[in-house]
């Protein structure tokens, strides 16, 4: 019996001997071959634009130029090379300096006859580039009566260039005054004058034959005037 414990002993601390002693590692193994790449992804959807930034603020005299009203005008004819054409544009800029509002902008009453000059320029007005505009003289007696009359009616455009959708263009600077010179009788329509705000409106339309006009073509010409007129203080 002793000698069966004394081999028990001696087993059991022979395999603690051999578990206490751990051997060296071995080296690592070759590295595995890459697997295969995946396949990409689907592209998301295209997110929803964003809204709208607030409009920029005017340029600095913008309104200023501006503040007088406009006159549009639409000609339809055709150009010098015969193609057809029909053009639009507004011409709202108004020249601010004090020396220009007798020829420009201004109303002279006497009696009952109203003598109306109003230019309204393209673009902002100077002196070397932006020139191109267009003019009205207009005398009308009996303003807002049933007797209503026009008795001058003349209209020049300076310097405007007429651009096809060709990228093509021809230059109108003409003068036209009703009823003379292959110029139709001026048709007014919707002629209405405020006193307390001097503002004048009304539609035009006339007929200039090829000879008298810069297309060399019949022109076909109207529109509409919608503007603040002045007028100068007098002395007592």
């Amino acid at each position: 019996m002793r000698k069966f414990n004394l081999l028990y002993v001696f087993s059991l601390v022979f395999a603690l001997a051999l578990v206490s002693c751990s051997g060296e590692d071995g080296a690592d193994g070759a590295d595995g071959i890459n697997g295969i790449n995946g396949t990409n992804g689907t592209n998301g959807t295209d997110g929803e634009d964003g809204a709208d930034g607030a409009d920029g603020a005017n340029g600095v005299g913008y309104d200023e130029l501006i503040r007088f009203g406009s006159i549009t005008m639409v000609l339809e004819g055709t150009r010098p090379d015969f193609q057809v054409f029909r053009d639009s544009t507004a011409f709202k800029f108004t020249s601010v300096e004090g020396s220009d509002i007798s020829f420009i902008n201004q109303l002279d009453i006497t009696n009952n006859v109203h003598d109306f000059d109003l230019r309204r320029f393209l673009s902002s007005p100077d002196n070397a580039f932006n020139n191109s505009y267009i003019d009205w003289a207009l005398t009308i007696q009996d303003l807002g009566e049933e007797n209503e009359t026009v008795t001058l009616a003349n209209i020049q455009i300076v310097n405007y260039a007429v651009v096809g959708e060709d990228n093509k263009y021809f230059t109108l600077s003409d003068s036209f005054e009703s009823g003379i010179d292959g110029v139709s009788e001026f048709e007014f329509s919707d002629i209405a004058f405020n006193p307390e705000t001097n503002n004048l409106t009304f539609d035009y339309r006339f007929i200039v034959d090829g000879e008298s006009n810069d297309s060399g073509n019949t022109l076909n010409v109207s529109g509409t005037v919608d503007v603040i007129v002045l007028q100068e203080v007098q002395g007592l």
